[in-house]
């Protein structure tokens, strides 16, 4: 897990991520990083691999706490936040001409959008 094939940096993580993702200020349980954390799972959901094969390189942190960040996330609505935000910063930036829209990769797939019906 050297090269993760998606990489936030620590910086764009605390600007633009971390506001999204709900956590707890100043909780010294975590002995990792929600940094680490939100890498670890961008890596799983782009390599593909199962949660149960994931070896972390922290030696701090098991595949069941990495999961249990990713479905508290998905389940309170956290990545949705983190998607809309990031769509209107990326429409208020004036970037969306340079971005086609007409397929956007929720979750993983190739899912294009229809502009009309064809006959």
């Amino acid at each position: 897990m050297n090269k993760l094939p998606v990489y936030i940096s620590e910086s764009d993580f605390q600007t633009y991520v971390l506001p999204h993702l709900s956590h707890k200020l100043n909780h010294n349980r975590l002995k990792v990083s929600y940094h680490y954390l939100f890498n670890t799972i961008l890596y799983v959901l782009k390599s593909g691999c199962s949660w149960r094969t994931l070896k972390p390189d922290n030696q701090l942190v098991t595949w069941q706490n990495i999961y249990y960040h990713y479905a508290k996330w998905s389940a309170d609505g956290s990545f949705e936040k983190l998607f809309s935000s990031t769509h209107q910063i990326m429409k208020a930036s004036l970037a969306l001409e340079c971005i086609q829209l007409e397929c956007i990769q929720l979750d993983g797939t190739h899912t294009p959008s229809k502009k009309g019906v064809k006959r």
